[in-house]
């Protein structure tokens, strides 16, 4: 149920982000609206009385890294996706488990995929080649028009791949609590990004400009965003 709810919001982001983004053309500050929100509803669910870790010292230097890893993987999923379409992110993202395998064979003392297995990743690296092969804006712009997504592949790869290294090793009483460590953690380094590449400049006119759709869709895309933190953990 877990990977089906994790499929299922996966999906449903990427194309709400792509929205969002349309709507919004900040792929820094739609992500630091989505971190916000998500630590602010896992702060509300714990005020209703639910029981999610709180901060300690010694798990928050644990999940430093992740979060360097983990906002860094957030923006170049966005600026892949404003550059992109979304087919393209969907199949550079199919790839990972074949990297992610092959970490955890060298650095988590995992076997290899097995035959079957590997039969079943190598279909899904074919079908990513034979997409690449005919997408006309590989065609057009070459290589470069993959920068953000090949750099959003390997980022998400070491965050998944570390984001379950760090589960196993900080252990938490809900599945919430990494939730609200994750997002918590990940508001100031997004506002800093989002801040220094001037992005809230414009901040007021773009808000502005905002359709009541565009609103809906970004208060959607942030309550996906949510879900996909506790489906992920």
């Amino acid at each position: 149920m877990a990977i089906l709810g994790y499929s299922l919001c996966s999906s449903t982001l990427l194309l709400a982000n792509k929205m969002a983004i349309h709507y919004l053309p900040s792929p820094s500050i739609v992500s630091f609206a989505q971190i916000l929100f998500s630590a602010l509803a896992v702060l509300l669910i714990k005020a209703f009385g639910y029981p999610v870790d709180w901060f300690e010292w010694e798990k928050v230097k644990a999940y430093a890294i992740y979060i360097v890893i983990f906002v860094a993987a957030i923006y170049t999923n966005m600026k892949a996706l404003a550059l992109s379409n979304v087919e393209t992110v969907i199949v550079f993202r199919a790839c990972t488990p074949i990297a992610v395998s092959i970490i955890e064979y060298f650095f988590m003392d995992r076997e290899l995929p097995s035959l079957r297995s590997s039969i079943s990743l190598s279909i899904v690296a074919i079908g990513a080649l034979l997409y690449c092969l005919s997408d006309s804006q590989l065609k057009l712009n070459g290589l470069s028009s993959y920068t953000w997504v090949i750099i959003y592949f390997v980022l998400i790869t070491v965050e998944m791949t570390y984001g379950k290294k760090l589960t196993s090793s900080v252990k938490m009483e809900s599945v919430w609590g990494p939730v609200l460590y994750c997002n918590f953690l990940s508001i100031l380094p997004m506002f800093l990004l989002a801040y220094f590449q001037g992005d809230f400049e414009n901040f007021s006119s773009l808000m502005s400009q905002i359709p009541t759709s565009g609103l809906i869709v970004l208060i959607f895309s942030c309550v996906a965003g949510t879900l996909i933190g506790y489906a992920f953990f």
